[in-house]
């Protein structure tokens, strides 16, 4: 028997009044070292995108991130710019209990609120995707990017219907295992593979460079050995140098 707790949907709209958008510029203005954080994330996003063909499976070509006034810019090549809102759920908010305290939104995404001692009781601050490191941060900005590229392609309410009810059907899977959420995951899987092929190409490079310095440096040391065994070379003429004039 599918399970379908309609109810489920009634918890999300109420819930969806509490949450706060995080504006870019309030970001950096209160939380600069946050901000520049996001700018990080955002240029190794681009990276990602410009350099892997493990990008191929994100559903835009030629597409890159920017930093707007207010929200994330997702650049599509013949299609304009799409904003991609990052919100913070507000206290009591049930959409991001499940899952891994993400939850994509029709603008963009929905992020837990931080709850530890650091907390400032500010949506623009306390956002748990603040709290990434660059990596993981820029891997969650590619994931619901795609998921939101799909919301579009398939409709709203297409997608909240696989996604939040038909989602809690074993037989339909949920979030990765999900035929909706498929391709989110596999591009957020493909960075991380981007990221580690490119990490064990920097430390082979490293790794030659210093064989190549210590190869140079050891002929180096053998030549300066070597020279001292070399017999003295005998000055011009046998060394029969006429006496300075002395005073």
């Amino acid at each position: 028997m599918q399970f379908r707790p309609l109810f489920l949907l009634l918890i999300l709209f109420c819930s969806a009044c509490s949450s706060q958008p995080v504006r870019l510029y309030l970001l950096k203005e209160e939380e600069p070292a946050s901000y520049q954080h996001l700018e990080e994330a955002v240029a190794l996003a681009n990276e990602f995108l410009a350099t892997s063909t493990y990008a191929h499976g994100f559903p835009a070509e030629q597409a890159h991130f920017s930093m707007g006034l207010n929200d994330i810019l997702l650049h599509l090549k013949g299609e304009g710019i799409q904003p991609l809102r990052i919100e913070t759920a507000g206290w009591g908010d049930m959409r991001t209990v499940f899952g891994d305290g993400v939850h994509p939104t029709e603008q963009g995404f929905l992020s837990a609120r931080r709850t530890n001692a650091d907390a400032t009781g500010q949506g623009f601050s306390d956002s748990a995707f603040l709290q990434l490191s660059t990596t993981d941060m820029a891997a969650l900005l590619l994931r619901q990017a795609t998921t939101l590229r799909e919301m579009q392609a398939r409709g709203s309410f297409d997608y909240w219907l696989n996604y939040d009810l038909l989602g809690f059907n074993p037989d339909s899977g949920w979030m990765e295992r999900n035929v909706v959420d498929r391709r989110a995951y596999a591009v957020q899987a493909g960075f991380y593979q981007w990221l580690q092929e490119k990490e064990q190409a920097a430390l082979d490079a490293a790794a030659t460079t210093a064989d190549d310095s210590g190869q140079a440096q050891s002929e180096a040391e053998a030549a300066a050995g070597e020279s001292v065994l070399l017999p003295p070379v005998p000055a011009p003429g046998g060394g029969n140098y006429p006496e300075p004039d002395l005073p």
